[in-house]
């Protein structure tokens, strides 16, 4: 029997980049639900082949930065003890309601999406964006 994806489900998260093994920064990481995951796929990749010329090569466009913010705005669901580069302060997470992939949603807000160096973006986009895969005990259960 299959186990289903709970799309409400959110785990906790400490960045291999993080110095602070005492007091780490802990990212609240969610599923991406069909819809969201499809849509920030075809928006960030395209395929092209040409049908009037035959020996033309097929071209491919995939907007790799996009797909990571855009994952990350959606997918990434609070965080604890991240450092406003300004105030020093832990940044205070609220989150805008926006209209995206069909449906009114939750997003982190770009000004703290630019906070974050980009290996630590690449590296939230790829837990959020492998988030909805089974684990190997899930596909037993």
């Amino acid at each position: 029997m299959l186990t289903g994806i709970d799309i409400n489900a959110t785990r906790k998260f400490v960045s291999k980049l993080d110095p602070d093994t005492n007091n780490p920064t802990m990212f609240h990481i969610g599923v991406l639900d069909p819809v969201l995951r499809a849509e920030i796929d075809d928006e960030s990749s395209s395929y092209e082949m040409s049908s009037t010329n035959p020996s033309d090569k097929a071209k491919v466009k995939l907007n790799w930065n996009k797909r990571q913010i855009t994952a990350i705005k959606f997918g990434l669901k609070g965080m604890d003890n991240f450092l406003d580069p300004q105030t020093s302060k832990p940044v205070e997470v609220k989150f805008e309601t926006i209209h995206y992939a069909g449906k009114m949603r939750n997003a982190l807000p770009d000004r703290i999406i630019a906070m974050f160096p980009s290996e630590l973006r690449q590296e939230l986009a790829e837990v959020i964006l492998n988030e909805s895969k089974l684990t190997d005990d899930e596909r037993k259960n």
